[in-house]
């Protein structure tokens, strides 16, 4: 079961007795906790019927389990961090009969109860209880977004704010900020209160007041190297170093980009249009755009070079050949050599 199925059987009140909670995307798995406890255990004797365990024994969950509620149909109980579940070793339990013992519970929850097994990221689907929970209750994995997900998200959280946003905004704003729905929520926040009395949220507004993530700024380093801004590019790059960056990985960022000018220019001349390049690449159109822009400028058998440059220079580093202290502003350099190259040759 993914969230918006869950999300979904929550509306109609179809409500299983025992949950996994489990992936990558946080902050849509807290929202579903929150929904979940609420509608559980949500009145006047909340917190009567609230019962958080950290890694418990068998005993203690079975016994907050059978434990009736208070002035209400059913109990909450949120289960953190369970060895049963991680690869973290138990401290005050043998994990073998523990899950045993759960197997043999879980079948036999009684409706006055609602467990939920709570992880970070993904649970260790190898484990014997998260066998037990496959069989006798729901796991539902969060996973991040996919595009048009991330867009109706950030459509609806604005919404709330009372603002609209284009397609095209929330694309540059995913793209800028990362993709970390608790980041984007606080953006989202940042947005609202930027615009004041306008209703839409443009693009302006967010190149005005959104961070941007260190993907993005290698993007718009590597953007300014490519139109031969060569000065300008290196005080990024600075600036990222002083920030705490490594060139290894800022390399590996590079070089992905110079494969994506390459892949973007070969679609295009072989006739493809802006549109079908940014779904094969799974880009926005903007990025595409750029992407294009910047092409024009060189062969497509300069972009190849630029292109094996980084790889070449990511795999001389790593394997010590090759000193990390210098070695992308050396690749940075060369990229600037073949812009000069095109205008003098």
């Amino acid at each position: 079961m993914n969230h918006s199925e869950f999300f979904a059987a929550l509306k109609q009140g179809d409500i299983s007795g025992c949950y996994l909670f489990e992936g990558e995307e946080e902050y849509t798995k807290r929202s579903a906790l929150k929904a979940l406890r609420e509608k559980v255990a949500g009145g006047g004797f909340s917190a009567m019927n609230d019962t958080r365990l950290i890694d418990p024994a068998p005993d203690a969950l079975i016994a907050a389990a059978e434990t009736l509620p208070f002035m209400s149909d059913r109990r909450f109980i949120e289960v953190r961090d369970s060895a049963m579940l991680t690869a973290g070793k138990a401290k005050e339990y043998d994990e073998d009969s523990a899950a045993k013992e759960l197997d043999a519970y879980l079948g036999q929850v009684p409706d006055t109860a609602v467990i939920v097994f709570f992880t970070r990221g993904k649970a260790d689907g190898r484990k014997k209880l998260y066998q037990a929970i496959k069989k006798k209750g729901r796991i539902v994995a969060f996973d991040p977004l996919d595009d048009k997900e991330l867009a109706r998200w950030i459509a609806a959280s604005l919404k709330k704010e009372g603002k609209k946003i284009s397609l095209s905004a929330c694309q540059r704003l995913w793209f800028s900020a990362g993709r970390d729905l608790t980041l984007l929520s606080n953006e989202i926040g940042k947005l609202a209160a930027y615009a004041g009395e306008r209703e839409e949220v443009t693009e302006d507004d967010i190149a005005a007041v959104c961070v941007q993530s260190t993907e993005y700024k290698v993007y718009d380093m590597a953007d300014i190297l490519l139109s031969g801004q060569g000065a300008k590019a290196l005080r990024i790059l600075e600036t990222l170093l002083k920030d705490g960056e490594e060139r290894l990985m800022l390399i590996s960022l590079l070089g992905r980009q110079c494969r994506q000018l390459c892949y973007a220019k070969a679609m295009a001349s072989g006739g493809a249009q802006q549109g079908e390049i940014a779904g094969k690449m799974g880009l926005p159109g903007f990025v595409v755009r750029k992407l294009l822009d910047a092409a024009r400028a060189y062969t497509q058998a300069q972009l190849n070079e630029m292109a094996r440059l980084c790889l070449d220079t990511e795999y001389q580093v790593k394997s010590g050949r090759l000193m990390e202290a210098g070695s992308l502003e050396k690749v940075m350099l060369q990229i600037l050599s073949m812009r000069e190259a095109n205008r003098y040759g």
